[in-house]
């Protein structure tokens, strides 16, 4: 359990992306309002993700995803604490594995803390291998 947005960063340093160490982190907030509570829709087959944010209701595409991203086959994060299957309410945090000289962005991961019971949790992780560090304004 997450107490604290610092218990999601060290929840996302120790799960690593693709296997890498995770060598940065990066709480998403909300470009419009500034907000860091989200659902988040995803494709785990395609690896792409979006950020919805409970604020203001701007929409966010995490890292890379815009590129790979279907609405028809996107899905919801859910916790286990709720139980019906609806969206919940996330802190969301993306964890960047870069290469040895940082240099670039391997591999990332995305990880959250449900607002209502403080559930950490891990949603997917890929690899960026292009090395894209503008990817990290992205999270």
């Amino acid at each position: 359990m997450g107490e604290s947005l610092e218990d999601l960063t060290e929840y996302a340093m120790a799960q690593g992306a693709e296997g890498y160490d995770v060598h940065e982190v990066r709480l998403c907030r909300c470009a419009k309002c500034g907000g860091h509570v989200f659902g988040v829709h995803g494709d785990l087959e395609e690896h792409a993700a979006k950020r919805i944010c409970r604020g203001c209701g701007a929409e966010h595409f995490i890292a890379d995803s815009g590129e790979y991203w279907d609405d028809t086959r996107s899905g919801i994060m859910v916790c286990e604490c709720d139980g019906d299957g609806d969206e919940e309410d996330f802190n969301v945090m993306v964890g960047y594995s870069l290469y040895a000289d940082g240099d670039g962005i391997r591999a990332i991961a995305i990880t959250s803390r449900c607002v209502a019971c403080g559930r950490l949790g891990y949603w997917d992780d890929w690899m960026i291998r292009s090395g894209e560090m503008h990817l990290l304004d992205l999270a």
